[in-house]
């Protein structure tokens, strides 16, 4: 696994083109898709961050043999549901 800590990246498009990538499938992302880069980035998430749960959770689908999903709302759960566990320690 790519650790991304010691990069730092500063244009949130970046994930926009890296979900595209690993979605494989058409080169647009929904209404809804841009809305949660901007809530992403408003709550100033880190862009390293949630590229590392962008890819982990494609590791996790390949090992479950299912497809990444179509949308980021899913990935977006995953990022609250480990910045809540984080805010819970």
């Amino acid at each position: 696994m790519t650790n991304f800590q010691s990069i730092e990246i500063k244009d949130y498009s970046i994930l926009a083109s890296l979900f595209i990538d690993l979605r494989g499938k058409g080169v647009s992302l929904s209404t809804a898709d841009l809305e949660i880069l901007h809530s992403w980035e408003k709550a100033n998430l880190k862009p390293e961050f949630i590229m590392q749960v962008m890819f982990e959770y494609a590791s996790e689908c390949r090992s479950r043999a299912k497809d990444f999903p179509n949308n980021l709302a899913p990935i977006s759960r995953r990022l609250h549901s480990i910045l809540a566990k984080s805010a819970e320690s």
